[in-house]
């Protein structure tokens, strides 16, 4: 749905959305004044949504902090006024936040505050799966998982009621595919915005030190106990699925089931096909544990034998254990079963689940089994055929002529001064360097990592190996200035590239702090105050950096680029040169909007073609790897094998929908020695055309 209507006052409406939607909408409905977060998938969308409203209402505020920590500790600063705030970001910025996150908990919320993290077991879209969930094990801050699209948007409102409640602050658990699951949601009222807070001076609760922070410790943790006893609270949270009354279902009633988030979809649908239906326990209140319900739900269906179903680690079941063996009073053995069958690892689905229940019902289904394994069969066979798509560059994209330009360089260097260059990685397109073509990355750990790592290795590496450490501007201001800042101070031998685009590119074209104001419309009216602007450049040159080792270039020029990595490289200290490009995907969107507001805006259209008798040097291809340069084939040739055919006959050509002629002045061009792409002008205006 388009954004405006996500936000529109129509209680009682149903509407097809998605997770990130639905928590959107949450957010609006229940008042809250203050909102921030770090993009990160998979819940950049949610903090998108949210910088819509800001920018429409007066009484809303949204910040794409500078990284997670800032984003937590202004949604601690709104909270303690009194008025409700929610910090956003993926699984991995908790660790930016961990900090604050141990220690702001002792003193707990006035505001109702959520903290909402999206994880990432299967690891589509970051570097590792930790299970979040288990920082509850220190910092004891409640965990809610909604399981339902519906429920994204109602936890929300009763995750800031519950916080309000017992004042601290609580932890939305939530993963990738029910952020980006669609379901029928009904929306809600909406509860009108406090706009101003009052900060009420206790130093007794505020400063934690020495026996304040002990005795806060000590009423946090006596807090949440209470929570955990609250019978209401588990049933607000907590459901046990109430199946309907076909007789075609079987009603097997010793064996029940624990399970929570999206997991649980996956146990319905797998006792569906099954045919069977068991005791399940959904949880939406995962931690704290509410032991004596627990204990309840196996009494009341005089369970034997206990399955839980969970991605990642055994959080769950190992609460479970405990339960059962150090707590519960029915004195009886119940076997509990998760991880000694499901895997630790990766995300699951229903056929995993229907293997794992399966081995533990005394039930015939042999053809779901017969069908899962031919199922499986046909994927070993079909996925080693299928050609490899590995992540690249946008057609026309500022990065290609720098790596391109940059492995020039390096050959050139290593031939003749026997260099070998290692190549330090972070997170952001340019991460894409690691891919064909290119293959220009020797490691990708955190975000910062890859300076940060360098200047342990710079000092000790041998003298023929260089380091080139790549970072772009948003993570640059994120978390790689103390790790830049620390190479100048020991003036380590390294170049860093560093990548202004000027947007937060990977995540969905963000702002960030080094944003320039002109390229952003609309200021956000609920603050009422003028954003500033961060000069990358201005900052480099105020940090200690000598002027000479610090260089300028715009991202297109391959000549010019060849000759500043040619005469930078070898230069010992730290050197820094800074691409200043705008990400050429927003500026195509821009200019595309620009278009559609004037319509008699008629620009001079660009084409660029190749021609039929291209000799296929293939340095458009080998070296450049734009993918708007495609192969069709004229004429099949000899069968190495089923899935290698070598063409007799074929050409390359360029496809105009995937080509930005008007944001790359013709890269391919500029590389094509035997000058075989041509560049076509039309004027639209005098409806002439040239060839160049």
């Amino acid at each position: 749905m388009k954004i405006a209507e996500l936000f529109q006052d129509s209680p009682g409406k149903k509407v097809l959305i998605s997770g990130n939607e639905a928590f959107a909408r949450g957010i609006f409905e229940s008042g809250v004044r203050f909102a921030a977060n770090y993009p990160g998938t998979p819940l950049s969308e949610v903090g998108d949504y949210l910088n819509f409203l800001s920018k429409n209402s007066d009484g809303f505020t949204f910040d794409y902090s500078v990284n997670e920590k800032v984003a937590l500790e202004s949604c601690i600063g709104v909270s303690w006024t009194g008025l409700r705030s929610v910090a956003m970001f993926k699984h991995l910025g908790l660790n930016v936040a961990a900090d604050p996150l141990h220690t702001f908990p002792y003193s707990g919320v006035d505001g109702g505050m959520l903290i909402l993290c999206g994880g990432d077991p299967g690891i589509l879209s970051s570097t590792n799966a930790q299970d979040n969930r288990l920082y509850s094990l220190h910092t004891k801050i409640p965990i809610i998982e909604p399981s339902t699209v519906q429920e994204c948007k109602d936890f929300i409102r009763e995750g800031l009621r519950l916080s309000e409640l017992y004042k601290i602050p609580i932890y939305v658990h939530v993963t990738s595919r029910l952020c980006h699951s669609h379901g029928i949601v009904t929306l809600g009222k909406i509860n009108m915005i406090e706009n101003t807070g009052t900060f009420k001076k206790d130093p007794d609760r505020y400063i934690n030190t020495l026996n304040r922070a002990l005795s806060n410790q000590t009423k946090y943790f006596q807090i949440v106990g209470e929570l955990a006893k609250n019978k209401k609270i588990f049933y607000l949270f907590n459901k046990v699925k109430e199946w309907g009354k076909k007789k075609e279902i079987e009603d097997i009633s010793e064996v029940g089931i624990i399970t929570s988030g999206l997991c649980y979809s996956y146990v319905i649908q797998a006792c569906r096909k099954l045919e069977i239906k068991p005791p399940i326990l959904k949880l939406g209140l995962i931690f704290p544990i509410n032991r004596d319900e627990i204990c309840t739900f196996a009494n009341t269906y005089n369970l034997k034998k206990l399955l839980v179903v969970e991605e990642l680690e055994p959080f769950i079941e190992t609460v479970s254990k405990r339960t059962f063996c150090n707590y519960c009073d029915s004195k009886r053995d119940l076997e509990i079963h998760g991880k000694d069958f499901l895997p630790k690892i990766g995300e699951l689905t229903t056929d995993i689940v229907i293997r794992f229940i399966m081995n533990h019902y005394n039930i015939e289904r042999e053809h779901l089994i017969e069908n899962i394994d031919q199922k499986e069969q046909i994927l070993k066979e079909i996925l080693p055929s299928l050609p490899i798509r590995e992540p690249t560059f946008c057609a026309g994209c500022q990065y290609r002529p720098v790596f391109y330009s940059l492995k020039k360089a390096v050959e050139k260097l290593s031939e003749k001064k026997g260099y070998e260059f290692i190549y330090a990685g972070d997170i952001g397109c340019y991460t894409l360097s690691e891919s064909y073509p290119y293959q220009m990355l020797d490691w990708v750990v955190c975000m910062g990592a890859g300076i940060g790592i360098a200047n342990g290795m710079a000092q000790v590496v041998n003298e023929h190996q260089k380091l080139i450490a790549f970072i772009g501007d948003s993570t640059l201001l994120h978390t790689g200035l103390q790790p830049l800042i620390n190479a100048i101070k020991n003036n380590t031998e390294m170049t860093i590239i560093i990548f202004n685009n000027y947007w937060t590119s990977m995540t969905g074209q963000q702002e960030h702090a080094g944003t320039p104001r002109s390229l952003i419309e609309v200021q956000d009216s609920a603050s009422k105050r003028e954003k500033k602007e961060i000069n990358i450049i201005a900052l480099l040159e105020n940090i200690g950096l000598e002027k000479e080792n610090l260089i300028v270039s715009r991202a297109y020029n391959i000549e010019q680029l060849e000759k500043v990595f040619l005469n930078t490289l070898p230069r010992p200290g730290t050197k820094v040169i800074v691409i200043n490009e705008e990400c050429a995907l927003e500026k195509k969107r821009r200019q595309k909007l620009y278009e559609d507001q004037d319509a008699d805006l008629q620009k001079e259209q660009v084409y660029y073609t190749i021609l039929d008798s291209c000799i296929k040097c293939n340095e458009c291809i080998e070296y450049l790897g734009c993918p708007a340069i495609n192969i069709e084939i004229l004429e099949k040739g000899e069968n190495l094998s089923d899935d290698n055919i070598i063409p007799k006959n074929y050409k390359y050509f360029i496809n105009e929908s995937s080509c930005m002629p008007n944001i790359c002045p013709g890269v391919c061009k500029t590389v094509c020695k035997d000058n075989m792409i041509k560049k076509t002008l039309i004027n639209p205006n005098d409806n002439k055309s040239s060839k160049e």
